[in-house]
């Protein structure tokens, strides 16, 4: 096979001849590659790919290092940056909060009426279907619904041991930990080894 390309220290997304170093570096290790054949049929032949991927793998660190070098950077400016955001606006969100607040308690006790509202109406209607309502019998007006109000579906759990099995959750976290520290027996669960390579030099 041939041989290795070993990975060059200047290489640089920051530096322009660093970059051409790098893009070069890295166009030279994929026709490298593509040079190789895709066979392993012996202990020696595997061995060498794992080593042309191990060094893929080594340039791709590489890469991701000289990236991270600008990037880490533009982060903690970035933090800096959303932290004096925070800082002015802070004030606005704590003045604006009892405006909204009675806004919302205002809605609520709209949306109560409403839906009392709601339920006379509709005993007035099985009222008048089972004819014992009269001319004297009043009118139930229904208010409107706040401005800015949507109506949402949402959910709490208030007994877990009703909850249909459809509905709970696999807790893999919790499977793979129990894994990692030997257990290998789980209810319903098939527990086993499976091949996993490691490309390393």
């Amino acid at each position: 096979m041939d041989t290795e390309i070993k990975p060059n220290t200047s290489l640089s997304l920051t530096e322009e001849d660093g970059r051409q170093l790098l893009q070069a570096t890295l166009a030279d290790y994929v026709a490298f590659l593509h040079r190789q054949p895709a066979v392993c049929g012996s202990a020696e032949q595997q061995e060498a790919l794992i080593k042309h991927v191990a060094q893929g793998h080594e340039l791709i660190k590489q890469v991701a290092a000289e990236r991270l070098k600008i990037t880490r950077e533009l982060d903690k400016q970035k933090h800096d940056w959303m932290e004096i955001e925070k800082q002015m606006t802070a004030p606005i969100l704590a003045a604006m909060q009892p405006l909204k607040d009675a806004v919302e308690h205002y809605n609520r006790e709209m949306l109560r009426i409403r839906e009392h509202q709601q339920e006379l109406a509709a005993q007035q209607v099985a009222l008048t279907e089972s004819g014992q309502t009269s001319w004297l019998t009043p009118q139930i007006a229904i208010v409107d619904k706040p401005k800015g109000v949507q109506m949402k579906w949402t959910y709490e759990i208030i007994d877990h041991n009703q909850i249909p099995n459809g509905y709970w959750t696999l807790d893999e976290a919790a499977i793979k930990a129990d894994i990692a520290h030997g257990v290998r027996e789980i209810p319903g669960v098939r527990i086993y080894q499976e091949a996993v390579t490691t490309f390393r030099k």
